[in-house]
């Protein structure tokens, strides 16, 4: 059957949702590209930091700093924290050693991963729609990059980061969805933590912080942390906990689209057959999903 999209229906809202995420991951390439002077690890300190500070708007976080080491236990900070952390971390040093289509493929691999593993977890039969919407999916973001290459060098390293990547999510994501106690309250304090183990990781690894004299770059990171790393993880994290798990999976297969087509705005990225037809398929993916 098809799920009920109406605007005015629970299930309209949670999919407006997850476009909202879907465009707000969908920028982060392009402003990576523009904080380059940061490293990878200093980038998500920075990032995150600014994301705990703008979650303190949202409601009933007054508090959260100190009520959240309370009120969870540590396997908690381990999946939302390391998941944050890891999933900006390791994503933004993939770009630093292999070209960024490539590392797209690797990475979006993990909504496959996810519903595989929700299925497992929760002991449901996987849906037969759901792993062909993935399939579809998976074979878009290929199409949409030139197709695969074997890997030369550091370029293994990229890809490496990149499977990382994509598994954190996963473990966030997956994490969120079986996770009983209420989250969103203290999102302010998962983001803090998650910041101050990028930095402490960075200085540990780099003997330092780089800190560039350009404002911009720092302005980015705050944009980066406010919008795909802020509200787009609480938002993805509200969607994962209240959406249908056979749909929820297939939608971020829409983020390299919404990439491609921010980065070609931009004159970073030429205009191609293969990226347009990319996008087409994990168009059709989503469609597809959303008609069980």
């Amino acid at each position: 059957m098809i799920i009920d999209v109406r605007p005015n229906g629970s299930n309209g809202r949670l999919l407006a949702l997850s476009m909202f995420v879907v465009a707000m991951w969908g920028i982060t390439a392009w402003l990576r590209q523009v904080a380059s002077e940061l490293a990878p690890l200093e980038l998500t300190g920075f990032a995150m930091l600014a994301s705990a500070a703008a979650s303190r708007f949202g409601a009933n976080t007054r508090g959260a700093l100190a009520r959240a080491p309370r009120a969870h236990p540590w396997f908690a900070w381990l999946f939302v924290s390391g998941g944050l952390a890891g999933g900006a971390g390791f994503y933004f040093a993939a770009l630093e050693f292999a070209p960024a289509a490539q590392v797209v493929v690797v990475t979006y691999t993990w909504p496959l991963l996810f519903a595989l593993a929700s299925d497992v977890y929760s002991r449901r039969r996987p849906s037969v729609i759901t792993f062909f919407s993935l399939l579809l999916g998976l074979a878009g973001v290929v199409v949409m990059n030139g197709g695969a290459e074997m890997p030369r060098g550091s370029a293994w390293i990229g890809y490496a980061g990149g499977l990382l990547a994509g598994s954190s999510w996963v473990a966030y994501s997956l994490f969120l969805q079986v996770y009983e106690r209420p989250i969103a309250q203290d999102f302010p304090a998962f983001f803090a933590a998650a910041g101050l183990l990028a930095l402490v990781l960075q200085y540990g690894v780099h003997g330092g912080l780089v800190l560039p004299s350009d404002w911009q770059t720092y302005a980015v990171a705050i944009v980066l942390g406010v919008g795909p790393y802020g509200l787009g993880f609480i938002a993805w994290g509200h969607v994962v906990r209240n959406g249908n798990p056979r749909v929820i999976p297939v939608l971020p297969y829409a983020v390299p689209a919404v990439a491609a087509v921010t980065l070609v705005a931009a004159g970073n990225t030429q205009a191609s057959v293969s990226l347009f037809a990319g996008c087409g398929l994990a168009a059709m993916a989503c469609v597809s999903a959303l008609r069980q």
